[in-house]
């Protein structure tokens, strides 16, 4: 079905919007306004919101054990810091940018007719789409593998040194890297967020676990640009699927060459990035003046069919990128230039060298433009169209919590751009300060998670770089371990942590392992035990609900996409139960009274669907329309009560409620709340008929709004800022409140 965005569906792909650019300074220095970062756009028409289909399906099986160590602060709240000692056995240490692509962009012109007539077909087909103001809805999550080609035993990458280039593409490519700092005013407004992240697959092409990482030994000593490290047969190894994965093979290249890329509409079998190896992520064989990820960033760019600024055509000033934000510049630019730098008649403010496809130095190059957002969003929805995938594997959600632990009491959890912990807290009024935040140190590479089992009291969960599951607390007085450590809990986890408490000084914890099985630990308020093997193969981290004493429900979703569950009754685990669907976002679930449970889920046509437990069995699943780009958040403030909140594909706020006998405005309808919304809304009730609804904007604050049993505050669209540059946004809220507050689960 076609999808919508304010009002309005153009040649099937919806017509939206996103702007703004991340403050500049510290890790979470605050900046924009709320008109900047959130102001909203259009009504949907005819709901925004509609869809056909039923789900169905079936698969669940699994083993294995986990295990692992090591957990870093590092900085000061104004800080950001990942380092690494570079390794020996490097052949080469380039001091100049080079780039391959246009070399093997030239070579297939000449030598593949089919070539040709596909990148004339893909620049008409771009120009339809920005000429259409189109954009793809939500963000595009794309799996990738990282195939290791080695000669020496320092060319053999650590698996921290992938992980870190991971992390780098994703803060590039969704302008949370706080080094746009660099970037003048006159520049500054065209940083955009592409929406675009990437992860490590994990999963094969024949649909087996893995890593997302392939090895190889080569007798090779170094490649070029002829493609012979994308063949088994030549010393290097395959591709997996291009199609449905991007390939990134790292390696020792000859002759100074960073890496380079084949710009979309080429072969399949050599489609993907080649990456030196010292010039791949930011530690391990990592060497300056390329030490800070910025060459695979620049080379993906061209994967999605991005060119070099000034055009390829030399220095004659007439040559284009086919993007009108960036100023023609007369060639690379390289090292890191003195602002401004003036060629082709481009002043007073010259050359924008910030940019990712130029050539200075990885320190340098700091953004993406508006435009070169368009033309990347134009090749996912069209020549890439089916390499994103709605629900990642092992990918750490977006990272940040609320909770509330007793009336008119707000604690908010984030990640900085420095992948740290801050804290911003309501007692009456904002703690530190409205636009403040309270630095709790660590490299956190998961959700925080935080449950609070009574009053004054907070327990968070990490995962930190090594994958172990890392816990602090709050007594009442003073954070445990300290306010910046963190207590290691183990484990090898490849989902973030999810966390219930069913009683005071009570807290079960729930994660994939590497085996994507399920395991559970739990403090019994005296010690931790070790990791309790559940089994399955889980598609989707833990859905966690405890509706009373000693009782959880565990959801997850299986190998088919389809809902799997199982529980504790007191006295043992229960198998999984099969609860069908095909889904294309995990399940979210909350309790509003004992022996009760009601699900929601995206569908594989975007549509809201609804199933519950009355205490004797399931219903079917309930059709509730919508066309929606997040999966759903869920609270419960009383009995019989549900209020459910997601964006729509204009990244706007909507709403829809249970008043315990039927659902407002209607059962396929949504209310508009407003807002252009970088992250899937999360909501906590700390009282009857009272809601506090958090969001991010597009300069990445976090934005707050709240029902008072009345109205909306500040306004139905109106939103409060409280300021931060975000580097990711998640709330929890606590699956069991004190026993004055309604019980609710929402992860």
């Amino acid at each position: 079905m076609p999808r919508k965005a304010n009002g309005r569906v153009e040649n099937g792909v919806p017509v939206t919007g996103m702007t703004g650019a991340p403050g500049a300074g510290t890790a979470m220095s605050g900046g924009g306004s709320p008109a900047a970062g959130m102001s909203g756009g259009g009504q949907p028409a005819g709901d925004g919101m509609t869809g056909p289909g039923q789900p169905h399906g079936d698969g669940m099986n699994g083993g294995g054990q986990p295990r692992g160590a090591g957990m870093s602060g590092g900085g000061t709240a104004g800080g950001a810091g990942m380092s690494g000692a570079a390794g020996d056995g490097r052949t080469e240490y380039p001091t100049r940018r080079q780039c391959g692509v246009m070399e093997v962009h030239r070579r297939l012109l000449s030598t593949s007719p089919e070539y040709a007539a596909a990148r004339s077909a893909l620049e008409t087909a771009t120009l339809d789409y920005i000429a259409g103001e189109q954009r793809f809805a939500g963000i595009a999550r794309i799996p990738c593998v990282v195939h290791v080609v080695w000669n020496t035993n320092a060319q053999n990458i650590s698996q921290a040194q992938i992980d870190s280039q991971i992390d780098v593409l994703n803060r590039d490519y969704r302008a949370t890297n706080p080094d746009t700092s660099i970037v003048p005013p006159v520049f500054s407004g065209l940083i955009a967020d592409a929406r675009i992240e990437f992860f490590l697959a994990t999963e094969d092409p024949n649909g087996n676990p893995h890593s997302g990482v392939t090895r190889t030994q080569t007798s090779t000593a170094s490649f070029g640009t002829d493609d012979k490290v994308k063949s088994t047969a030549t010393g290097g190894i395959d591709p997996w699927d291009t199609s449905r994965y991007l390939n990134i093979w790292v390696c020792q290249l000859g002759g100074g060459l960073l890496g380079y890329a084949q710009f979309p509409g080429g072969p399949a079998n050599t489609d993907g990035v080649v990456i030196l190896h010292s010039g791949f992520g930011t530690n391990g064989t990592a060497a300056a003046p390329f030490n800070l990820g910025r060459t695979t960033t620049h080379e993906v760019g061209h994967y999605l069919n991005l060119f070099h600024i000034w055009g390829d055509d030399g220095s004659g000033c007439s040559g284009t990128d086919e993007c009108a934000d960036t100023p023609n510049a007369a060639g690379p630019n390289f090292g890191v230039p003195t602002f401004p730098h003036v060629t082709c008649s481009n002043g007073p403010n010259g050359d924008l060298f910030y940019d990712y496809m130029d050539y200075t130095d990885d320190r340098g190059m700091v953004m993406f433009t508006t435009d070169q957002v368009a033309r990347m969003q134009a090749a996912l929805d069209t020549v890439r169209t089916n390499l994103p995938v709605p629900v990642p594997v092992g990918v750490p959600t977006p990272a940040g919590s609320v909770v509330s632990w007793g009336a008119n009491r707000l604690d908010a959890f984030v990640l900085g751009t420095d992948l740290a912990l801050y804290h911003k807290w309501w007692n009456g009024s904002w703690g530190p300060s409205v636009g403040g935040y309270e630095y709790m140190g660590g490299i956190c590479m998961s959700a925080p998670e935080v449950a609070s089992w009574g009053p004054d009291r907070l327990d968070a969960f990490v995962l930190g770089t090594d994958h172990a599951l890392y816990h602090k607390w709050w007594n009442g007085s003073a954070w445990g371990p300290s306010a910046v450590d963190y207590e290691y809990l183990g484990g090898v986890c490849m989902s973030p942590p999810r966390v219930a408490t069913w009683g005071p000084d009570r807290l079960d914890a729930f994660v994939l392992g590497t085996d994507r099985a399920l395991y559970h630990k739990w403090w019994d308020g005296s010690s931790w035990n070790g990791y309790e093997y559940l089994g399955g193969i889980c598609m989707s981290p833990p859905e966690v609900v405890a509706w009373g004493p000693d009782r959880l429900d565990v959801f997850v979703l299986g190998t088919d996409n389809a809902v799997y569950h199982k529980w504790w009754d007191g006295s043992s685990w229960s198998g999984y139960e099969y609860l069908g669907g095909v889904c294309a976002s995990p399940p979210r679930v909350v309790a509003w009274g004992e022996n009760r449970l009601d699900m929601f889920v995206i569908g594989t046509d975007s549509a809201l669907y609804h199933k519950w437990w009355d205490g004797s069995s399931w219903s079917g699943w309930e059709y509730m329309g919508g066309v929606c780009t997040t999966a759903p958040t869920v609270v419960s403030w009383g009995s019989d009560r549900l209020d459910v909140f997601l964006l729509g594909t204009d990244s706007a706020l909507y709403h829809k409620w249970w008043d315990g006998s039927a659902w407002g405005p209607s059962v396929t309808g949504y209310e508009y709340m407003g807002g252009i919304c970088t992250d899937e809304p999360r909501v906590v009730s700390w009282d009857t008929n009272r809601l506090d609804v958090f969001v991010t904007g597009t300069d990445k604050q976090l934005y707050h709004k709240w029902w008072d049993g009345a109205a909306w505050g500040p306004s139905v669209t109106g939103y409060e800022a409280l300021g931060g540059v975000i580097s990711d946004f998640k709330l929890t809220i606590p699956e069991t409140l004190p026993p004055t507050l309604p019980q609710e689960v929402a992860n």
